[in-house]
This record gives structure tokens, C-alpha cells and sequence, in this order.
């Protein structure tokens, strides 16, 4: 029996069953699974994923039977980035592609901001917006056999807005960022720990294992102070957070050049994909 002006714990029932793209597996001890669920297009991020990601991330700020949260891919990749079908619309209709920018950087936010531990378990290749979802998570693991695609926006002659903010943001050194940025290097899982990308390497294998452990230890701890502990330690990027509206804008920008018309074709030739190919 409560007491008159006691606190009454909350705990909200949350029904996540209304997601196509994601995959959601809720544990008893209020660990989250999300696993990004386009294994036909490697998770690359259309408007419905992304609108899906954004929607989440405010379920899961307003349940407090949700302690920690982890998100992982299907199939081969964690995701490649912007859906190479969406960038073409981008190329052809700025003011559509300036709207999926306000969007993707509302997910990046409610993702810095989510009053939660956020995991991330990069199961495979990884690049582009898809990196940007997995580097603003609170701790990364990464499978030793993936890889990391910098800067892919380059390859298309675009911005890699992404990249470009929030490498330095969270304290890579420039001479690295701009060593690998420039080129669009592709590193594996190694490299990516050594220059502070990356919080865990481990074996494909165990990925989701060790992940899921670490999860469920988090799951054990303080709640608020789990909370308070990560907006402490993410000062630095929300200080930074200005600067991710104007890469994105510039992006959302570059990709109206002509140049990126041409970089999408030689893109297309490179992966096989013709406009309308569902890759199933």
C-alpha cells in the first residue's frame, strides 16, 4: 500500500510488435535487442527504417522496463548507409533530399540523447549514415571480420557528414581522420579499435555473445546513475552537436551535383545494382 505523495514506480507496457524493419527481442531483465532488418539490401537506411529508428528511440526513452539497449544487423552488414535508390532521388530533388537530412540527424540526436545505454554490435561491413547510427551508440563491438568503409560518401562525390563530424568529436586525431577520411579507407575491425573507433573487438562468433553479456551486466546497475554516467561522458559531442546541422545541410547539398550523378553510376557498376533491382 502506497503512502499519500509517495513515488509510485513506473513501469510501462510498451508493444514494439508494429515494426517491418526491425527485429525487436525484449529480455526479462529489460536488455532491448533491435536488429536492423533489410538483409536484402545489406540494412541500408531508406525513409521507412529511418523512420522506424527515430520512432523507437522515443518508445524506448518513455519505458522504464527497458534498461539497455543493443542494435545489431541482419544478415551480413550492420548497414551500408543511405540506400543507393534514395541517394538518386537525392541527386534529382534537393528539397527531398534536405528533409531525409532534418531526419537522419533527429535519429542521430535520439540516439546521443536516449536516457539508456545504446549497444552496438557491428556484425558486418559498415559505412556511411550506417556507420553514423553505430558511432553514436555508447559502446561499439565489432566482429573482427567486418569492415569499415570511411568517408564512402566521397566515392559518390559527396560530403561524408557523418564522418566528418564525429570522428573528431570523438577524439580522433586529425592527422588520422583526415589520413583515412581522405581516401575512404576501408579498415578492419584492428585498425578501427586502434584509432578509438571502437570500444570491443571479438570473433563474429561470439559478437552477440559478448555484446548481450555485457548488456545484461549494464542491465544490473543503476538505472538513473547509468543515465547520468553517459551524459556526463558524451559532453564533448553534445557540446559538438551544433556542427552536425551544418555537415548535414552541406551533405544534404552535395548531393545535388552533377558530379554525384556520376559517381552513383560508376557506384552502380561497381555493386551490380541497377535503379529499381530489389537485390532478393
Amino acid at each position: 500500500m502506497h503512502t499519500q505523495g509517495e513515488k509510485i514506480p513506473l513501469e510501462i507496457q510498451v508493444d514494439y510488435s508494429g515494426y517491418s524493419n526491425i527485429v525487436i527481442e525484449l529480455h526479462d531483465d529489460g536488455v532491448l535487442l533491435a536488429t536492423l532488418n533489410r538483409p536484402e539490401r545489406l540494412n541500408a537506411l531508406d525513409a521507412d527504417l529511418l523512420a522506424e529508428i527515430s520512432q523507437l528511440c522515443l518508445m524506448l526513452a518513455d519505458d522504464t522496463a527497458v534498461k539497455v539497449v543493443v542494435i545489431t544487423g541482419a544478415g551480413q552488414a550492420f548497414s551500408v548507409g543511405g540506400d543507393i535508390d534514395l541517394i538518386g532521388q537525392f541527386n534529382e530533388d534537393l528539397e527531398q533530399s534536405v528533409e531525409s537530412s532534418v531526419h537522419y540527424t533527429t535519429v542521430l540526436r535520439r540516439l546521443m540523447d536516449l536516457n539508456k545505454p545504446v549497444i552496438a554490435a557491428v556484425n558486418g561491413d559498415i559505412l556511411g549514415g550506417g556507420l553514423g547510427l553505430a558511432l553514436m551508440c555508447d559502446v561499439i563491438f565489432m566482429a573482427r571480420e567486418a569492415r569499415l568503409m570511411c568517408a564512402s560518401q566521397l566515392q559518390i562525390n559527396a560530403l561524408p557528414a557523418p564522418d566528418v563530424f564525429l570522428w573528431p568529436a570523438l577524439g580522433v586525431s586529425a592527422a588520422k581522420a583526415k589520413y583515412h577520411l581522405f581516401q575512404s579507407s576501408i579498415i578492419d575491425a584492428a585498425e578501427a579499435d586502434q584509432i578509438g573507433l571502437v570500444s570491443a573487438v571479438t570473433d563474429a562468433a561470439s559478437l552477440m555473445e559478448e555484446a548481450l553479456d555485457y548488456a545484461h551486466q549494464l542491465a544490473t546497475r543503476d538505472p538513473l546513475m547509468l543515465s547520468w554516467t553517459k551524459r556526463a561522458v558524451s559532453y564533448n559531442l553534445r557540446s559538438a552537436s551544433p556542427l552536425l546541422d551544418e555537415w548535414l545541410a552541406l551533405e544534404a547539398l552535395s548531393f545535388g551535383r552533377d558530379s554525384v550523378k556520376d559517381g552513383l553510376t560508376n557506384m552502380r557498376k561497381v555493386i551490380g545494382r541497377e535503379p529499381g533491382d530489389d537485390h532478393r
